[in-house]
């Protein structure tokens, strides 16, 4: 069974050939190519990677992860980004998904906290039209947006969700650190809002991606205070709705990319060769790589 890292983000330079949006993670001048992921990729024997657009939402700013995709389709796929304001996001995802034949979005703008319907959320749309087409939902939003994502999870029980770096929805900014990573270093662990995190275990529909806590972590890898929140979602949430990833590239250059390989063998020592390999990849592959699978 393949090994998979299940939240990666790949871009090249900012260029008429691939455009995208830049930020103080991704300058236009720096590059996370698809080449130097499949080599660290191979020499840590992981088989297939999900690429985590994050170059904007038209759908030119897709075109390198579309390229990675139709160049290694046995080793990648993608997800995409849909503006949350554009007056028409199924149209807009539709015409995403039929451009780049992506498997999944990214969201993070759920709507107004304060509303107390699912229906009423300005996401409730795009959540309808990803649930109609079969594509996953990954959620990466504020704290303030707990009880939304909730809403969403019950009124769609037939559309996968996956919450990105345990869960974390955090209340307090990021910065970039001097290896160019975001970090949240005033995010307090766990996050006032983790109880609920951990009880949305409830609806069956919702993963989790073990991945994150070097933006987190108040310590160096291997980050110890980490592992207390790894071990709530195991029993929560068990390796059947678990799912390892790196979050590279930003994790390359510190601690480097074996170390999270190996990171699941030190926050849960005692779960078996079964329970690891659903968490390395098993549970992946039940909701992405459909086309390969």
């Amino acid at each position: 069974m393949d090994k998979v890292d299940v939240h990666v983000h790949v871009f090249a330079k900012l260029s008429d050939e691939y455009p995208r949006e830049v930020s103080g993670l991704a300058p236009a001048e720096t590059e996370a190519p698809a080449e130097q992921l499949l080599r660290e990729m191979d020499a840590s024997g992981i088989g297939k990677t999900v690429l985590i657009d994050m170059g904007g939402t038209q759908i030119e700013e897709h075109r390198y992860v579309t390229h990675c995709v139709q160049k290694w389709p046995d080793r990648f796929t993608a997800t995409g980004l849909v503006d949350g304001n554009d007056p028409d996001t199924p149209s807009r995802l539709k015409e995403l998904v039929d451009a780049t034949g992506i498997e999944g979005i990214r969201i993070g703008d759920i709507g107004d906290p304060s509303t107390t319907r699912a229906q009423d959320l300005k996401a409730y749309p795009l959540f309808q039209c990803a649930d109609e087409l079969g594509i996953n939902i990954n959620i990466y939003t504020g704290s303030a947006n707990t009880a939304g994502v909730e809403m969403l999870a019950a009124a769609f029980p037939n559309l996968n969700i996956s919450l990105d770096h345990l869960g974390v929805m955090p209340s307090t900014p990021s910065t970039v650190d001097r290896w160019g990573r975001p970090r949240f270093d005033d995010e307090p662990l766990p996050p006032a809002t983790y109880p609920r995190i951990l009880d949305m275990a409830r609806f069956p529909n919702v993963y989790i991606k073990v991945s994150g806590e070097y933006a987190f972590s108040k310590k160096p890898w291997p980050y110890e205070d980490m592992k207390p929140m790894v071990e709530q979602i195991y029993q929560a949430y068990g390796p059947d709705r678990m799912m390892w990833c790196t979050d590279s590239p930003w994790i390359l250059e510190e601690p480097g990319y074996q170390k999270l390989v190996d990171l699941l063998d030190l926050h849960l020592p005692s779960i078996s060769k079964t329970e690891k390999d659903k968490i390395m990849g098993g549970t992946a592959l039940k909701i992405w790589f459909k086309k390969n699978n």
